[in-house]
């Protein structure tokens, strides 16, 4: 039994039209009866009719020009002909015009419903097969997983959405394109080219790992399983890919190792730290008194000097180690922001003392109090400004803007008129012991970030369209929408109230 069709019987001969259409509704179809073609025109087309049984010579014209446009008014329906006798130019021409089926009258009852079996078979079939293949394509552009069909040259035939996606790329700017001078860094073609040759010999592959180019030129890790379709001949036609992209999985696990090792050298150098630390004030302690009995002016003072100097760096450095190594406590109270990084700026008065540098606020019209580590935050200032002091040539500008428009945050925004950041800064900045100082252990930024982090905020770079480097910082503002205890006297500095 096949699924029942919307049936219209276009006949003039209603004894036909009757008979045809008793066996049609014996059946389980739905039939609607018309006599001529201008009939169907006034009454109008029902979209669901799915079969159009119509005789050849009707009242108003022939079924040969009245089914182009009964085709354009019915898109999705089978059209089977009805003549009073077999002529085979009549039936090459219907074929010819899409008819599925020519039936010669008088018609038996048995040919008829063969002949509607047939058509409601096929359509059930393509039924099927559309849904699969909508049901394809939506797995297709929700699946989160890279779809690549290339053929056996490497040359881009399709991409999936996702992949377009994560890299930027767009299907009809890829097609046609080799996959390997467009897509894989220049270091890796060799050994994927040969990860491909192999996959066609062995017909399938899984588990290879390689990187991908996005649009922008950074890279993404993607993990493969790659298959070799073949053509009715057996041949090799193309290589069908999909790939995973593992890009956090491998950057997450990296972070995890990245943060044993250091928890392991962190516990050791905390130690060390603090072993060295007594040593050296023993040191300065000595020198201090050497001092004291050597002339100022003598080549043995400008060498105890020196060794003064030297243990005092190393005692710096000593100490940004520890730091970063400890665990953080914070001893957190209402501090109005700008009188720290104000007093900052006041600290580093002689760093610049021979200098040209200025720092200019933009502060927005709030009562700026949160609650913090006022300690920890004037190392967070620090570290910021020698870092842009150090970048900058005079005349060094840096700006310190504030801004309260996004609820529960203040986000400050600290910017120079220096160099800027290269590509591999940006991405290493945040990276314990990444430097490019000649002095310096590469902690400072490491350190400002695990403050923030400490607190509940974060910081990252910021994007400008100026020349220099901008971070913003996000601080958690817990006083607003409630009266402050806080004000701000004449000298900017924020007093209990």
């Amino acid at each position: 039994m096949y699924d029942a069709l919307n049936v219209l019987l276009v006949e003039a001969d209603r004894d036909c039209s009757s008979s045809l259409a008793r066996i049609l509704r014996d059946d389980g179809h739905c039939v609607r009866i018309a006599e001529t073609f201008e009939e169907i025109r006034s009454t109008g087309i029902q979209p669901s009719i799915a079969l159009v049984i119509l005789e050849r010579e009707l009242p108003d014209g022939l079924a040969e020009d009245v089914l182009p446009e009964l085709k354009l008014l019915l898109p999705n329906a089978d059209f089977v002909i009805v003549a009073a006798y077999a002529d085979l130019d009549h039936a090459i021409v219907a074929l010819k015009l899409g008819v599925v089926d020519y039936i010669c009258k008088p018609f038996h009852a048995d040919v008829v419903r063969a002949s509607v079996a047939r058509i409601s078979k096929r359509r059930r079939v393509e039924d099927r097969l559309c849904e699969e293949h909508q049901f394809a394509t939506e797995v297709l552009k929700t699946a989160e997983a890279v779809i690549l069909l290339l053929d056996m040259d490497g040359t881009i035939q399709h991409v999936n959405s996702y992949f377009s996606r994560i890299s930027g790329w767009q299907l009809e700017e890829l097609q046609g394109r080799n996959w390997f001078s467009t897509c894989v860094p220049a270091d890796d073609r060799r050994q994927v080219r040969d990860v491909f040759v192999e996959i066609a010999r062995r017909n399938e592959s899984t588990g290879a790992v390689n990187s991908v180019l996005t649009k922008t030129g950074a890279t993404r890790q993607i993990r493969w399983s790659n298959t070799t379709l073949h053509g009715d001949d057996g041949r090799a036609r193309s290589i069908l890919a999909i790939g995973v992209d593992v890009t956090d999985l491998i950057a997450a696990q990296q972070s995890s190792v990245q943060s044993q090792r250091l928890a392991a050298i962190g516990q050791t150098v905390a130690r060390i730290a603090h072993e060295s630390r007594n040593a050296l004030q023993r040191i300065q302690a000595s020198v201090e008194i050497l001092q004291l009995d050597i002339p100022v002016g003598s080549d043995m003072r400008d060498e105890v000097d020196s060794i003064y100097r030297a243990s005092n760096e190393l005692k710096e450095t000593l100490e940004e180690v520890r730091e970063y190594a400890a665990p953080i406590h914070l001893n957190t109270e209402p501090v109005f922001l700008p009188s720290v990084w104000r007093r900052v700026w006041e600290y580093l008065a002689i760093t610049r003392s021979n200098r040209v540098a200025s720092l200019k606020e933009d502060i927005c019209d709030c009562d700026i109090v949160v609650e913090v580590d006022e300690i920890r935050m004037e190392r967070v200032f620090r570290n910021l400004f020698e870092n842009s002091l150090a970048a900058c040539s005079d005349p060094a500008q840096i700006c310190v803007t504030c801004r309260c428009d996004d609820p529960g945050w203040i986000h400050i925004i600290v910017q120079d008129n220096g160099p800027g950041l290269t590509q591999q800064q940006k991405e290493k900045l945040f990276d314990p012991f990444f430097t490019t100082k000649a002095r310096g252990t590469g902690l400072g930024m490491s350190i400002v970030q695990r403050i923030l982090e400490a607190h509940g905020g974060g910081i990252e770079i910021g994007d400008t369209d100026q020349s220099g480097a901008c971070f913003v910082m996000r601080v958690a503002w817990p006083s607003r929408g409630r009266s402050c205890c806080y004000s701000v006297n004449e000298q900017g500095e924020g007093i209990s109230v």
